[in-house]
């Protein structure tokens, strides 16, 4: 009760002076934990790992499976694929014979493909996977 006696005692001028300095002081150390957060790096998030797919050779079959699995771990780790460049050597990477001579002759020739994924594959396709009109054919042939 001494203490509410000394309050009552105490211009209300000092209470506030008072309570406005424990204010700030809160308020400093708010912000200097605010600014230590900032400057700390974001944590890093573990991106899965996905097994790797067979080398496609051009010949053989199409790249379906080998695009469809290159999109996923794209997706799931756009940390390390960042830039088309790093897409297009992942994919260059798995290619094996005659796709892999074709996609060396871009790389060599300076190619814009080879720093365009969407471009890249497009040639590809475009090279080793015949259009359906003319499977159909050569499936009818049989």
């Amino acid at each position: 009760m001494s203490d509410e006696k000394n309050n009552r005692k105490q211009p209300r001028h000092f209470i506030f002076s008072t309570k406005m300095e424990s204010l700030t002081e809160t308020v400093l150390q708010l912000s200097s934990s605010v600014t230590s957060l900032q400057r700390q790096p974001a944590p890093v998030s573990a991106e899965p790992r996905i097994g790797l797919p067979d080398k496609w050779n051009g010949v053989d079959g199409r790249p379906d499976g080998l695009l469809a699995t290159l999109d996923m771990m794209f997706e799931c780790q756009p940390t390390k694929y960042a830039t088309a460049r790093a897409k297009v050597a992942m994919l260059t990477s798995l290619l094996s014979g005659q796709a892999q001579e074709w996609a060396a002759a871009l790389y060599n020739n300076k190619s814009a493909a080879c720093n365009d994924y969407a471009l890249f594959v497009g040639e590809l396709k475009k090279t080793f996977v015949p259009p359906s009109s003319e499977v159909e054919v050569e499936d009818r042939e049989d």
